[in-house]
Formats: structure tokens, sequence, C-alpha cells
């Protein structure tokens, strides 16, 4: 093997003179084969017995609840076990979470696959190849010379977003024409990055058309059933198209197990899930980002991953979603949050402060009881926010069963409505009339612990909600919109006087500003 190796690489020196350089690097090195594969469940360990002093991962816990990042999940994985997991609360370890555009790193995987599979013959191809009556129609002069591999790279050549807005689109719009056509390419392909999510929507549909197979059919048959993912949601395009740039969402747990495919370099138990050399390839960087991004996203880009001059590459997601891979470390680490943009960097940097340090020896250290007890402890006080119910005020008990109309809050589908039930000091329920004539009846906790109220098909749709009296005449309630496809939670304040509420709400993810608005009781 290692023969080969060399003989590639003085073949790649002779021809980098005369044809610009090889398709891919030399194959990966091998890795360790691990102990098992976690087809169904992670093995477990103290951060200790993996070489991990636990003393920086419970600073890590420390510096998130001081600074209220609003992070859902961490799971730090090394030499295959999982050696710390928190979920902070409504999050829990069966819920799925929305990826974001981790998406465009599991359609990267996918489009190496797909040149694997003999669908899509090289990344050179242009990608006009694939919708020849755009070409024919065409008089950009750049437009041509788009090549998937200016997709992966996000340098096609366009200086604006093209992913459009989907809302009250149907089957027969073209979501490839308006991204390829919605402004001219204004410099030379591979020339300029600029991070634009209509590209991999792109690559989704050329993995249809060439597949037959819809990009999350593809990804089930050929990714998640070898890794025993089974737990899924990816959302589609009004034509059926699976989205390149979003719409995934996983549980944790199998988040963590793409990033441990790509630390083994696309090998599962065995079986190469991914092409070795597509792996290297596509986490390799192609582009420079310095100063383009933010502070997590300077270091370079991949084909759909970033680099990390820390060591390693990292897929990233809107909100703090992010799988790091450390290959020289053994080392997968996964966040997901509902980080607003200021403070999207935070994991990053959490890794970079806390974890790269942690990481002291590939064998294990002493034995740490005390400190292993403090880490267990404070996991549990993160993971159970109970308190001791408080007495209701009086106004609780004088609101009970009254419905309040409300006016100037003001975005769709928020209730016109809202009546207020307080049985008791563990629960309430708020039954609200929306604007479409809905009546939505929704339980809370009272003890600071979410109630998790499940409707719609199959009782999918998870809505979360705890709510706390402030003093005598404030009440702020948390509620999220469903678990497994928002990021966002709202604080609303409700302040009571007499028989009339003002109320203020508040994005967690600050998609608008503060809403205000006021109801009087109905008599």
């Amino acid at each position: 093997m290692r023969i080969k190796i060399l003989i590639y690489t003085l073949i790649c020196i002779i021809l980098t003179g005369l044809i610009g350089g090889c398709m891919y690097p030399p194959f990966a090195p091998a890795v360790e084969q691990p102990s098992y594969w976690p087809d169904t469940e992670w093995r477990t360990s103290t951060p200790e017995e993996q070489g991990i002093d636990s003393t920086s991962i419970l600073s890590m816990l420390h510096e998130i609840r001081q600074k209220d990042l609003n992070i859902h999940s961490v799971l730090v994985i090394r030499h295959g076990y999982v050696v710390t997991e928190v979920y902070f609360p409504p999050y829990t370890r069966e819920i799925k979470h929305p990826l974001h555009s981790i998406t465009k790193s599991v359609t990267s995987a996918m489009t190496g696959m797909a040149i694997r599979d003999g669908y899509i013959k090289s990344i050179q191809q242009n990608v006009l190849d694939f919708f020849p009556e755009m070409a024919k129609g065409t008089k950009d002069k750049y437009l041509k010379d788009i090549t998937l591999e200016h997709l992966l790279t996000m340098s096609a050549g366009f200086n604006t977003g093209t992913l459009p807005d989907f809302a009250g689109k149907d089957a027969s719009f073209d979501a490839v024409e308006h991204i390829l056509t919605y402004n001219s390419v204004l410099y030379r392909p591979g020339e300029t990055f600029f991070y634009d999510s209509g590209l991999p929507q792109v690559l989704s549909t050329v993995i249809q058309k060439t597949s037959g197979l819809t990009l999350e059919e593809y990804a089930q048959h050929n990714l998640f059933s070898p890794l025993g993912i089974t737990d899924y949601s990816w959302q589609s395009d009004p034509q059926g198209t699976t989205f390149g740039n979003n719409g995934l969402s996983l549980r944790p747990h199998d988040t963590a197990k793409l990033g441990y495919l790509y630390l083994h370099n696309g090998q599962w138990n065995g079986k190469q899930i991914v092409p070795a050399e597509w792996v290297q390839t596509s986490t390799t960087k192609h582009m420079e980002t310095q100063g383009l991004m933010n502070a997590a996203e300077d270091d370079g880009y991949g084909y759909y991953w970033w680099i990390d001059s820390f060591g390693g590459y990292s897929a990233h997601g809107f909100g703090g979603q992010y799988v790091f891979v450390l290959p020289k470390l053994d080392m997968v680490v996964v966040f997901t949050g509902g980080i607003a943009d200021p403070d999207f960097p935070a994991p990053h940097q959490l890794v970079k402060t806390y974890l790269l340090p942690a990481a002291q020896s590939a064998q294990p250290l002493a034995a740490n009881p005390r400190m292993d007890d403090q880490l267990t402890t404070e996991i549990k006080n993160i993971q159970n926010t109970e308190k001791p119910a408080m007495p209701l005020p009086d106004i609780a008990r004088q609101i009970s069963g009254k419905t309040y109309r409300l006016v100037g809050v003001s975005p769709a589908g928020w209730p016109t409505e809202i009546t207020f039930t307080f049985p008791g000091d563990e629960t309430y329920t708020t039954s609200s009339l929306t604007t479409n004539g809905e009546i939505l009846t929704v339980t809370g906790g009272l003890k600071n612990v979410f109630y998790m109220n499940k409707r719609g098909p199959e009782s999918k749709t998870i809505v979360p909600m705890r709510g706390y009296w402030q003093d005598e005449r404030t009440f702020i309630e948390e509620q999220y919109f469903d678990l497994s496809s928002d990021i966002q939670f709202l604080t609303v304040t409700y302040t009571f006087d007499g028989k009339k509420v003002s109320v203020t709400v508040d994005s967690s993810m600050d998609y608008f500003p503060t809403l205000t608005g006021t109801g009087e009781i109905i008599e």
C-alpha cells in the first residue's frame, strides 16, 4: 500500500507541471479500525478513559450556562466512545434536530457516491450538460462555464443568493431555472467564493435526474441504511426535489455518525460507504474564505465542508449546528443549537478553548472520580430543571377561564383571542383562537419544566411550553412551534392590569424586533 501511494504521489508531481495536478490526492492514510461500530448505539466511557481531562469539559459547560448560549446539545466522541452527552431542555436524545446547512455536507457525500456509481462522470462536467434546454437559450457568457465543482466550492460566480422563496410556489415552479438565471454570473467561475444556498439545490436536481431517485431516496439506500439511521426527515421543494442545502433533521447520535464515517475516511463496518478519495478531496481547502463569513469560517472551504486551522474540518448549519471531525485526535464533536448570528461562532471557540487542550493523550489518563462526579452532577443539573412549585398569585385565579381579545400582535397565525386556565400549581393551559378560526389548546409546565405537547399526524409535532410568574402581575411564557423543524423559541410576557393585559413577544433568534400588543377580557 505504501509503495502504491508513493508511486501515485510521484505521478502527481510529474503530471502537475503537465496537466495542472491530479483530480484526487492520494488515498487517505489507514485509520485504526475501531473495536465496534455504533450501528445501533454508541458505547460510553468516562473522559479520562479516552485520554480527555474532565475538568476542561466541565469548564466548557460552565461557560455555556454562564453566557446563556442557546445550545441545545453537546456530544463529544473519542476513540468511538461517547465521553460527554448533554441535552438542554426541552431537547432530549430522541428528538430529531434541524441540521440546516449541515445538509450541504450530506449532499456533498451523495455527489461523491453518484460519481462512484457512474451517474455523474466527473465534477468537471458543466452544469448545463444536465439542463440542455437552458444551455440553448442562455446569453450569459459565464453560465456555460460553471461546473459541478464550482457548485461544490461556492464559486459559481454569482454575487447574490439565488435560492428562491418557495412559499406559495407549486409544482410548475422550476427552481433550477430560477437559480441559474436569477442574475447574470458576475465573476469567472472558480475564482470567487460566495456562499450561496441555491447551488446545492442544483446538485440535488442533478442527482435526481441522473439516478432516477430523489436525493433523500438515494441517501436512504446508500448512506442512512448502512449507518443504521432510521429516524430522519428531509424536506423537498414543490416539485418533489429534496432540498440540497437544508431541510434534513437527525437525532444528535445519528448526526455524529456522519462525522464518524468521515473520520474513518468513508468506511463503515468493513464497507466503503463514501469513496475515501472523495472524503479527502472534499475536506481539503479549495477556496479562501478569510474575512468573508465569520470567525468560525475563516480557514477555507472544501466541497460543502469548512476547514479548521486548529486541525480537521467541520460541517456547519444555521443557528449553531456543527459537526467537528478531528482526525489527529480521533474525535468527533457535535453541537446543536438555536444561536443567533452574533454568537454563531461560539461552538467553534468552545472546541478550540476547551476540547482541544482536554484531549491530552491518546492513552487513558489516571481516573479522576471526584471530577467525574462533578461533571455528572453538572449534566444532571442542566437536564433536570425542575423547581418546587410556587403558590399561584391571586391574579392567576382571577383570570383563569377568562378570554382576552388581543390586538396589535401582528405575526400571521398569532391568536386574536386567548384563554388561560390555571387548574393548579404544576401546569396551565392556553386556548387560542387564531386568525384562520382554529382553536389551539396547549399545556405548559409551571415548575420550570417544559410540557411536551404532541400534535399532528402520529403526534410527531412536538410543541414544548412552560411559564412562570415573575411577580404578582407578570406571567412569562417560553414556547416552541415544533422542535424537529424550528430552532427558535418565543418569550411571551403578559402583564395583567385589572381586565386588561399587555403583551410583548421576543424571538430567541432575533427573527423580528420585539412585538407588542394589548388585550381586554371579553365580558
